[in-house]
């Protein structure tokens, strides 16, 4: 098992130059910080730094490993004030984020005293930040059910196909999912649990249907089918806007749509976090 004290030690090490500078960083004596890194040493069975007259330098091993005793510091130290810390972290993804979750934030600043942080990323970052303790619960479109976390159905999100004004489909009432084979959807987002949605709907004729210019977001997508580019498959909520200056048509599915699930995450045993339990609460009890 790596000692984050042993690792603190070598950091300071290489910050300060020397064994006998480091005393300085950290407050302890060269002795014990000469013994700390030996013991790291022999822990991950490989030298990392080199002694000389002229100071210390960095083994190859060592330059490897310095980025991961950083990232070991500061999750070690994030993890020490997790049950302290007042202020919330939310992270989102990037549809979830823009078009549905800004009213609950509206409800929960209003109604907490605790400070809360947004961060809008895509679906892979806001799960990156959300296990390295940079948020404390993650709203999100998928979620793989990693171990260590607590994941629950939030809500479900209509899908609807847009269109260009002057598409042979702009006039349809609704779109048959059969209709859609063999066409080709502009992609938004990777990761974003549209493609995975529209599996488990289509079934077999999704194998059909191709992709072009993966844009990257919602915004971007709706652009390309605006400027008549193609068609795709969005949430309806984030064309809510869209919908009455008619920059191009909505046409929904026909019979009971394909539906987006969105998730609430966060670690397991955190949720009676006073900041946390009130923002579950306030998604879970107020609709918008």
């Amino acid at each position: 098992m790596i000692s984050i004290e042993r690792v603190q030690s070598f950091l300071a090490v290489v910050e300060a130059g020397g064994f006998r500078e480091a005393t300085k960083r950290i407050g302890i004596s060269q002795s014990a910080i000469t013994q700390h890194v030996k013991q790291l040493e022999e822990d991950l069975h490989a030298k990392l730094i080199e002694r000389s007259n002229a100071g210390c330098s960095l083994t190859p091993e060592g330059r490897i490993f310095f980025p991961v005793a950083e990232d070991l510091v500061r999750l070690a130290n994030k993890a020490s004030t997790l049950f302290e810390r007042e202020e919330l972290g939310v992270g989102a993804s990037s549809n979830t984020g823009i078009y549905l979750l800004q009213p609950y934030i509206k409800k929960y600043r209003e109604s907490c005293r605790f400070p809360l942080n947004i961060s809008i990323a895509n679906n892979d970052a806001v799960a990156r930040s959300l296990e390295s303790f940079d948020i404390d619960v993650a709203v999100v479109e998928t979620w793989d059910s990693r171990p260590g976390f607590t994941a629950k159905l939030w809500r479900t999100e209509e899908l609807v196909l847009i269109v260009p004004n002057d598409h042979p489909w702009a006039s349809l009432d609704f779109v048959r999912p059969e209709q859609l084979e063999d066409q080709v959807l502009i992609g938004g987002e990777a990761g974003s649990g549209t493609g995975r949605t529209l599996r488990r709907y289509l079934g077999g004729t999704a194998d059909r249907i191709g992709v072009s210019l993966q844009l990257g977001s919602t915004a971007a997508v709706k652009q390309a089918v605006q400027a008549g580019l193609g068609i795709s498959v969005v949430m309806k909520a984030s064309v809510t806007n869209e919908a009455g200056l008619k920059l191009f048509s909505i046409v929904p599915f026909a019979g009971e749509p394909p539906r987006k699930e969105l998730y609430i995450v966060y670690r397991e045993g955190t949720e009676q976090r006073a900041p946390l339990s009130s923002f579950l609460k306030t998604l879970e009890t107020e609709t918008f």
